[in-house]
């Protein structure tokens, strides 16, 4: 039996509410990436039927409309808490092996002195081939937009340090000709 890997890594998580496109239902979107590792992606797609299971399987009291907020007001509350020693709230990935390999878990745990108490946990689907080379290209063109921007701040930049530098040079032409007029 292999242990479990226990590593500490910075995840991005993203939360969209969409209205699917067949009929006035909605989902939530929850994508989890990493930075450090492009080709980690995993996603979540919650309709109200989903959630109505999920809901009833871990005795959650909220509806699905107050779902994403309250989800997302739990991970603020971890994402505040991250930088303790002995934080309160922690997320926890727990990526599948055996029957649920690829599948990951995201736990949200709270901490007391007397035991972790787990007030949700949301099954996550690692992306496919074609979701992951379009998160790919979402990242690239998101970087080339970035450098453009920065392209045009940095000639901004030295635009208006060339201008003050020829101000300058002017002002110490002119104040060194009336010193030498001055001495003479």
């Amino acid at each position: 039996m292999r242990s479990r890997e226990n590593r500490h890594s910075a995840v991005r998580i993203s939360v969209a509410f969409r209205s699917v496109s067949s009929s006035t239902n909605k989902e939530l979107v929850v994508r989890i990436t990493d930075e450090e590792d492009l080709f980690f992606l995993y996603n979540l797609v919650l309709g109200e039927g989903d959630f109505h299971t999920l809901k009833s399987q871990q005795g959650l009291l909220v509806d699905f409309c107050a779902f994403p907020q309250k989800f997302v007001d739990l991970l603020e509350l971890c994402r505040e808490e991250e930088q303790r020693d002995s934080p309160k709230f922690l997320l926890q990935l727990v990526v599948g092996s055996g029957l649920d390999q690829g599948v990951a878990t995201l736990h949200v745990v709270e901490t007391n002195p007397f035991k972790h108490l787990t007030h949700l946990s949301l099954k996550f689907l690692p992306g496919s081939d074609g979701e992951v080379k379009k998160y790919l290209a979402n990242c690239l063109k998101s970087l080339q937009d970035e450098k453009q921007l920065l392209e045009r701040r940095l000639a901004s930049t030295e635009a208006d340090l060339q201008q003050k530098l020829n101000t300058c040079q002017e002002v110490l032409a002119i104040k060194t000709r009336e010193l030498k007029l001055s001495t003479v």
